[in-house]
């Protein structure tokens, strides 16, 4: 089944909608959905021009194509566990919520908080992501748990903060403290970035460019072979008596 959700035109488009039923598995029930627009439902067909072809018993064979403003869009994925969620632009916050499997691809940009706890499936973003990529909500204890985030431009600030599990790969810059709080799981940055892996207790975290402020409670260990790379192995963060690897191509301290 393949379900196309090409946004309308809205009068109030500075108004974020608030759009946590779009998942695939919500399309086999074949009853109307709905969305918030501010303090407003709507039902979906008022919002989108809704086309659906084919049809499927499982949320695994439902695929859900997005286009127009969807810079709007907030939640889109929230609570996934299987099918595809495409999207033909940028994206809003909390994309992905506490995503379980299925697969996210957003062509454009993502606001914060991409994969926000995550524990499983798969998320592609072609654009940048910003702050809080992967990461716990404030005051939570846990970020991604499973599953991989990949984002080919850049990220923003706090990438991956407490992640316990899982992969996320940037493959360009982030910003600053990228991986901290980390508990688990594996972070590859392949650009620079600041600050990494503060606080972090356990896991990998890898900078394949330069890591600028570099934490001075990190234990330089050895120099080791990593696809290819020859990386600066480093332990800690011993102020937290943490046992995570960072490993860096190069590193600045703070001056």
């Amino acid at each position: 089944m393949k379900v196309t959700l090409a946004m309308k035109p809205g009068a109030r488009s500075f108004i974020p909608i608030e759009a946590e039923s779009i998942v695939p598995k919500n399309f086999l029930a074949g009853t109307d959905l709905l969305v918030w627009r501010g303090n407003r439902e709507f039902r979906l067909d008022e919002v989108f021009a809704v086309s659906v072809e084919g049809d499927a018993d499982r949320s695994e064979d439902v695929e859900v194509v997005l286009s127009g403003e969807t810079f709007r869009l907030k939640r889109v994925g929230e609570y996934m566990d299987g099918g595809r969620i495409t999207i033909l632009g940028d994206i809003g916050m909390h994309c992905g919520n506490f995503m379980s499997g299925g697969t996210i691809e957003v062509h454009g940009n993502a606001d914060g908080w991409l994969g926000r706890e995550m524990a499983g499936g798969t998320i592609l973003c072609r654009g940048d992501a910003a702050d809080y990529c992967a990461s716990g909500y404030r005051g939570g204890r846990k970020g991604m748990t499973g599953g991989t985030v990949e984002v080919f431009g850049r990220a923003g600030d706090f990438l991956a903060e407490s992640i316990a599990g899982g992969t996320v790969i940037v493959h360009g810059d982030a910003g600053d403290m990228p991986g901290a709080e980390m508990h688990g799981g594996t972070l590859i940055v392949h650009g620079d970035c600041r600050r990494p892996g503060a606080n972090m207790k356990g896991g990998s975290c890898y900078v394949y460019g330069t890591a600028q402020g570099m934490l001075p409670t990190f234990k330089k260990i050895e120099t080791v072979q990593h696809e290819g790379r020859t990386l600066i192995r480093f332990t800690g963060d011993i102020a937290n008596r943490g046992k995570g690897n960072l490993f860096v191509k190069d590193y600045e301290y703070l001056d």
